[in-house]
């Protein structure tokens, strides 16, 4: 049976009502209007604008110059992150220690960025580090016993895992019982208790409220590289700021609540986008037709990240971490090619 539909947006509204001969009846609906508060006159904004601010809650200049420019907003500091602080330390240590440490993705976008800022950033710091991102056909999301087992055996001694892990309670009670530390950074539902691994960075632990707490795979994944990166134990040819590139595909591609830091990240990362220095993203722009200058939301959406997204679902997204992070000109163009 056809209902009523509205949908709102913040200017007007269609009404669409099913009428008795069945054919369908489409007229305007004004919503309610909202007074613009003295502390917005002066933003100068198109009327429309300053409604749209109040029907976000935004009534007061300060909060909508930081909403409207990242240099106006406040960012939070990561270590309100709980088990941050952990995840830094054991990362940490196992560098100390020369430990070889797996970075553990998924296979879409925000899984792909995740892994590859994570593997860039422990390389800059001196890290022994390898990766795995599980293949769909194969494998699906999460961590297979079976895949983790041979990467165990391979020599893996420390488990950093992103976008993935807070429900792979078995799979980290297999590592534990091999002698091997997790480090799980994510942000998808809590189950009702969490696994038994060293750290467990996810958003989903912060109050909805929190300006962190809509971050997604990607952002949390950041914050443990920012830390990292910011550490006194080691020197980086490179700030957490280059890889605000990666946290604008990973925040758009996976439709993040642009909510706090998540909105911030994404200000931040399409400039970090249009003068790009990775050469995978720069040949992918080229041959996607984008114009690097202007590259926006809508290009990542529609252009990049269904070419990303593809090789994840159908192929084998490993190939996405050399793409993502090589130097070599000729390798970017020969994977670019296959998206």
């Amino acid at each position: 049976m056809l209902k009523n539909f509205i949908s709102f947006s913040d200017s007007r509204a269609w009404y669409i009502t099913p009428i008795s001969n069945g054919d369908l009846m489409t007229r305007w609906l004004d919503p309610t209007s909202v007074d613009i508060p003295d502390s917005l006159v002066d933003l100068g904004l198109i009327p429309l604008a300053k409604q749209i601010l109040v029907r976000r809650g935004i009534s007061d200049i300060a909060t909508a110059k930081a909403f409207l420019d990242p240099n106006e907003y406040t960012p939070t500091d990561g270590w309100e992150m709980p088990d941050l602080r952990t995840a830094v330390d054991r990362v940490n240590q196992a560098i100390l220690k020369s430990e070889s440490i797996c970075v553990w993705g998924d296979f879409d976008v925000d899984g792909q960025t995740s892994t590859a800022l994570l593997v860039q950033t422990l390389r800059a710091i001196g890290a022994d580090v390898h990766w795995h991102i599980p293949v769909r056909a194969t494998e699906s999301h999460g961590i297979k016993i079976p895949y983790l087992k041979e990467v165990i055996d391979n020599g893996a001694e420390l488990i950093v895992t992103c976008d993935t892990g807070v429900s792979e309670t078995e799979a980290i009670d297999y590592a534990n019982s091999r002698g091997v530390d997790v480090v799980i950074t994510d942000h998808h539902d809590l189950p009702p208790k969490l696994p038994n691994a060293v750290a467990v960075v996810n958003s989903k632990r912060l109050p909805e409220e929190h300006p962190l707490s809509t971050l997604p795979g990607v952002g949390v994944a950041y914050l443990l590289a920012q830390k990292l990166l910011e550490g006194t134990n080691h020197v980086s040819r490179f700030t957490h700021h280059a890889l605000l590139d990666l946290v604008a595909l990973g925040i758009t591609a996976d439709v993040a609540d642009l909510h706090g830091d998540a909105r911030y990240l994404l200000q931040r990362g399409l400039i970090e986008l249009r003068q790009t220095k990775r050469i995978g993203l720069q040949t992918l722009y080229e041959l996607a037709g984008i114009n690097p200058l202007t590259v926006n939301e809508g290009d990542i959406g529609f252009g990049i990240a269904p070419r990303m997204n593809a090789i994840g679902r159908l192929g084998d997204a490993n190939i996405m971490v050399d793409f993502l992070t090589t130097e070599n000109p000729s390798q970017a163009r020969v994977i670019a090619t296959q998206l």
